[in-house]
Parts: structure tokens; C-alpha cells; sequence
């Protein structure tokens, strides 16, 4: 029979240790960050995007 705790006790420390960042601490600077980043690629996207004209300029 094979003995699975091992790696369970394993996947639980790893998913415990990459939810740290989320739930620690320092939740305010994630947050922070990721309204950076959506702000950032928001004026990205503005850039990329074709501007509307009226058709009075040649």
C-alpha cells in the first residue's frame, strides 16, 4: 500500500506558502500594485486603439 502523506503534507505547503503573499500582512501594497498594473495597461490599451474621426480632417 502506498503511503501518500508525504506528498499531501507537501502540495499543502506549498499551496500554504503562495498564499502568503495574499494573505499576510501586506495586503494593502498588493493591492496597491495590481491597481497599478490595471491602471497601467488601461492607458496601454488607449494607446493601441485607433482614435475616432469625423471625417472633416483630410
Amino acid at each position: 500500500m502506498a503511503d501518500y502523506t508525504g506528498a499531501g503534507t507537501a502540495a499543502t505547503a506549498g499551496a500554504g506558502a503562495g498564499m502568503l503573499p495574499v494573505t499576510g500582512g501586506v495586503d494593502s501594497i498588493w493591492f496597491w500594485i495590481v491597481m497599478f498594473v490595471l491602471v497601467s495597461a488601461g492607458f496601454a490599451l488607449l494607446r493601441l486603439v485607433p482614435r475616432r474621426t469625423h471625417g472633416d480632417d483630410t
